[in-house]
């Protein structure tokens, strides 16, 4: 019942599809369509969430074979590791390290999300898993950028190479949001960390994204997530 659905980041310099998000969908036969609350919070409290996001890694993987039969380009993904995948049972390195061997894919084409929230709980254990993923090779994207209260502390004590700002900014799109946004992206850029605006719905929005100089856009503008062949047919156009 669980599934893989895909969400385009586009380039914001050429208007090119530059890579997707990987996200969980729960269809279930009695219930129908999940919210991610229902299954994610459930499966987090019970450890039991890192074989969630293992078989998202392991669906692409198989997507990304189909793909290369076909003689079509893979494009990069994003997934969200939970901080209690780092708590189970598991070795969760090991796993990913397993599917990435197995399926062979380029590790330049996996990229972890963590979200800024999960910082706050461990601290010292999230520093090491964010040194622990560089060292195997993998970038380490922080998701919902501006969601928590210590964002400035996490950009001091963390390093990330790509900061997804939080889809709150955009939804109250006035000028304080604005600066908020503009502000960011250029202590980003500073920084040499790529920046990902969620949630942009709007020609406007993505024309000021473009301005402030900010990396990928995301968002209903392009594409709501769409199960893997549904997507690849509707971004043709921007391959």
């Amino acid at each position: 019942w669980h599934d893989v659905y895909y969400q385009p980041l586009i380039d914001i310099k050429s208007g090119k599809l530059a890579e997707f998000e990987a996200l969980s969908r729960w269809i279930d036969p009695i219930y129908g369509f999940l919210t991610p609350d229902q299954f994610i919070v459930p499966l987090e409290d019970s450890r039991l969430v890192y074989k969630m996001d293992l078989n998202v890694l392991r669906s692409f993987a198989k997507d990304a074979q189909v793909q290369l039969s076909q003689g079509q380009k893979v494009y990069p993904i994003s997934f969200n590791s939970s901080r209690t995948d780092l708590e189970a049972s598991i070795n969760i390195y090991e796993e990913i390290e397993k599917i990435v061997h197995d399926y062979h894919l380029s590790k330049d084409l996996v990229h972890i999300e963590i979200t800024e929230s999960a910082l706050n709980d461990s601290s010292e254990k999230m520093k090491e898993a964010l040194h622990h993923f560089h060292e195997l090779g993998y970038e380490v994207w922080m998701d919902d950028f501006g969601s928590g209260y210590s964002s400035l502390n996490v950009l001091k004590d963390y390093h990330f190479d790509v900061l997804k700002i939080d889809m709150v900014f955009l939804r109250h799109f006035d000028e304080r949001s604005q600066t908020i946004i503009a502000s960011i992206c250029e202590m980003a850029n500073h920084l040499g960390i790529r920046t990902v605006a969620e949630g942009v719905e709007t020609q406007q929005q993505f024309d000021f994204l473009k301005k402030v100089g900010c990396t990928y856009a995301q968002g209903y503008l392009f594409s709501k997530p769409l199960p893997f062949d549904e997507i690849t047919i509707k971004m043709q156009s921007l391959m």
